[in-house]
């Protein structure tokens, strides 16, 4: 890893994420969160005698993404071949990250990949899901990749919501309730996403950089917190994107999710892919989701594509959500 890029990563870590501080040295302030990661960089030795938990191709026109997930007794290694390339060992509370130098740094697969797997081992339920927060309220949005979830809800910052989690939502139990810590106030997006949003997001400090000179992605940076506090969730919401316009004049539909249909979207929806099984998770898993269903009410949102269409997609679910907020 370079030098830069570890300064980077440790600049970030000096901020929580997801409820987990990462100590990468003895003087790293306790923050009262849930977990602390004590954080390492260092060469990583491959397992004597692994055994396989997960693999991930993910082809797009514009990037591939192989992943493999392997494991000995409680050590576990996450092996990552994207723009950038490394692994991270997780045992127990130690994690060691194995960074090449060359493309794109460890820290947007440590906020998503490699937290989700060390959360998913204490219990916590990790999601494909964007987080806004608005009035104290968190609402969670999940889509596949490549269907414009970072978009859609980068816009609704324009409208009084905080983009908390890009990507990840992790799910803390308490009380009766569902609660999401943030992560770092990053979004990443295709150029002509970012391209749309300048226009709109004149309201609020961000920064926008390119994440690497061989990746075409954008990454925008937000102001961060002053704390890192949970929020409860209120609702979950499944973006489903089509090419048919509307018949009507509402350019938007919002209607329940049925209890079954649900759990295959949210099981779809996971962070770690079919990884459950191989890490002996995966009936309690499900249990965990069919209890969250149960409390937390999840909405199919169906609206037309075309970045052009977003910016009133955004107003008028914005007006919906407020809606039901107030029922």
């Amino acid at each position: 890893m370079s030098p830069n890029t570890q300064q980077e990563l440790a600049s970030l870590s000096s901020t929580p994420l997801h409820g987990v501080t990462l100590a990468l040295d003895k003087t790293t302030n306790n923050t009262n969160t849930p977990f602390t990661l004590d954080v390492s960089f260092n060469p990583v030795t491959p397992l004597s005698n692994p055994k396989t938990a997960w693999t991930l191709t993910d082809k797009g026109e514009r990037y591939e993404s192989n992943i493999t997930l392997n494991r000995e007794d409680d050590c576990y290694q996450l092996h990552i071949d994207c723009e950038g390339q490394g692994t991270f060992q997780l045992q127990g509370n130690q994690l060691t990250i194995d960074w090449q130098a060359n493309g794109t740094g460890p820290a947007h697969y440590l906020q998503t990949l490699g937290l989700s797997l060390f959360l998913e081992l204490q219990g916590h339920l990790c999601l494909h899901a964007n987080t806004l927060v608005k009035n104290n309220q968190a609402q969670l949005f999940l889509a596949p990749s490549r269907t414009g979830k970072s978009t859609l809800t980068t816009l609704l910052t324009t409208l009084g919501y905080t983009l908390t989690t890009d990507d990840m939502a992790a799910l803390y139990h308490t009380n009766e309730q569902y609660e999401v810590y943030p992560s770092w106030p990053k979004v990443r997006l295709w150029p002509d996403s970012a391209a749309m949003l300048e226009n709109h997001l004149t309201t609020q400090p961000v920064q926008q950089k390119k994440v690497h000179e061989r990746f075409a992605k954008q990454e925008i940076s937000f102001a961060a917190q002053d704390t890192h506090t949970a929020a409860p969730v209120t609702a979950m919401y499944y973006l489903n994107r089509v090419d048919e316009q509307p018949q009507s004049g509402n350019p938007l539909t919002i209607t329940p999710i049925n209890p079954s249909a649900a759990l295959i979207i949210l099981m779809q929806n996971s962070m770690l892919g079919d990884a459950y099984r191989g890490l002996g998770i995966e009936q309690s898993r499900i249990m965990a989701l069919a209890a969250l269903l149960q409390r937390v009410p999840f909405y199919r949102v169906t609206y037309p594509s075309g970045l052009d269409q977003l910016p009133d997609i955004a107003k008028h679910l914005d007006e919906r959500l407020q809606s039901e907020q107030a029922k």
